[in-house]
């Protein structure tokens, strides 16, 4: 797994943790942070926004926005004694009362620095926490080829995340037709088939220069109007490696920027079936191996701390869904350390209270140490050189993974003794 990847989840369980919390009313805050800004401006804006939160009129609704802007105000004159200035990428702070009931207050802070710098400055001040700018960042950053192309003009061009850049237009100079018979037809349209394959080759020439030297580039896309684009990919003018990367032909309209920005539209889905058919081969090789009862798989929390202490897993295939604690608790009277796992860390701690110890048997267990399931179980991906691939639940075999298999399995690279 690479480090880009481990960052891009934890980003997003932010995101989805962010997403989570709600407000009694309109007392959750949210402020980004562009890099270039002040921190001291935006301490005197968050300052001003307090004089115009004290004409709330709901009491709690009042108290709550102004004991969270006094929160984030109090953080970033911490931040600035510490830093001066904002991160490389900006920062988003959010703040409010989380509790959910109008009875309790429990005014919460969350700040951070995104995987790409922040272009927008705001504050906001919601029911939830605004966090469309920072799920923007979570698009798809590899560069998609787009071409374009019918008998009469081809553009290349290529996407990166919201970006289009074309980079080359060509035209075929095929004439068009001949009304005179005989002969004369005949040799004519020969011709224009010349033309026209030698306008083939232009455009392949042209894509292969291109997109050969573009290092990030996930897929291509072709479209155009009638049978021409798919008559140039069975040519068989492109290069292996470029061919090798063409995931749809699609229907557009036009060939020209037009055309382009028509088949940017309709690759979104293009992509994401991508990702789908990924998730869906790694799932079904899983499950040809359980089938196939080798002992070349294993599932389940309990199974794979077993494979992976015995350094045997290869793959370890984890739901994005999946939210549970490592806990250690330790008896005060023994020291003996208890692990568990939890999907209730207040609940544990309750049960801690009646819990008696293996070891001795006294009630005296204490919470010494809690981790996020998965980032432990990345850690032992790391010390013992596994692979690791998240799983949505967006496909039926990524919610079989979630459901039958507890979130958790693994392809092991040689059968347990």
């Amino acid at each position: 797994m690479s480090e880009e990847s481990r960052k891009r989840y934890q980003f997003k369980r932010l995101l989805d943790d962010l997403a989570s919390k709600r407000g009694r009313g309109t007392e959750l805050i949210s402020v980004y942070i562009t890099p270039d800004f002040e921190l001291v401006k935006v301490m005197q804006q968050l300052r001003d926004e307090q004089g115009t939160a004290a004409n709330i009129k709901s009491k709690t609704t009042r108290k709550n926005v102004l004991g969270a802007l006094e929160r984030v105000i109090q953080f970033l004159r911490v931040y600035i004694a510490e830093h001066r200035r904002p991160p490389a990428h900006g920062m988003a702070i959010f703040c409010g009362n989380v509790a959910g009931r109008e009875d309790v207050s429990d005014i919460q802070l969350y700040w951070v620095e995104p995987p790409e710098p922040i272009t927008v400055r705001m504050y906001r001040c919601n029911q939830e926490f605004m966090l469309r700018p920072l799920r923007e960042m979570l698009q798809v950053k590899e560069t998609i080829g787009l071409l374009t192309l019918d008998r009469r003009e081809a553009t290349l061009a290529t996407l990166r995340g919201k970006h289009i850049e074309i980079l080359r237009r060509l035209t075929s100079g095929i004439p068009g037709k001949h009304s005179k018979g005989g002969q004369s037809a005949r040799r004519f349209e020969r011709l224009i088939e010349i033309a026209a394959h030698e306008y083939m080759k232009r455009v392949a020439e042209a894509a292969n220069e291109i997109f050969s030297q573009v290092p990030d580039l996930r897929a291509i896309i072709v479209g155009g109007p009638g049978p021409t684009k798919e008559e140039f990919l069975k040519s068989e003018l492109l290069y292996d490696s470029v061919r090798k990367k063409v995931a749809a032909s699609l229907d557009t309209g036009y060939t020209d920027e037009y055309g382009v920005r028509e088949l940017v539209d309709k690759a979104g889905e293009v992509l994401a079936d991508l990702d789908i058919a990924k998730e869906k081969a790694l799932i079904q090789r899983f499950m040809t191996e359980l089938v196939a009862g080798k002992g070349l798989v294993a599932y389940g929390e309990r199974e794979v701390r077993e494979q992976f202490e015995r350094g045997a897993v290869e793959l370890l295939l984890i739901s994005e869904a999946l939210r549970r604690i490592r806990c250690t608790a330790r008896c005060q009277m023994c020291e003996h350390d208890v692990l568990e796992t939890t999907e209730d860390l207040e609940a544990y701690k309750k049960q801690l209270a009646t819990k008696t110890c293996q070891k001795c048997g006294e009630a005296k267990l204490v919470l010494v140490e809690s981790k996020d399931l998965v980032q432990e179980l990345i850690e032992l991906a790391d010390k013992f050189g596994a692979r690791v691939e998240f799983v949505s639940t967006e496909t039926d075999e990524g919610k079989q993974l979630l459901i039958a298999f507890k979130g958790l399995a693994a392809l092991l690279r040689f059968r347990p003794a």
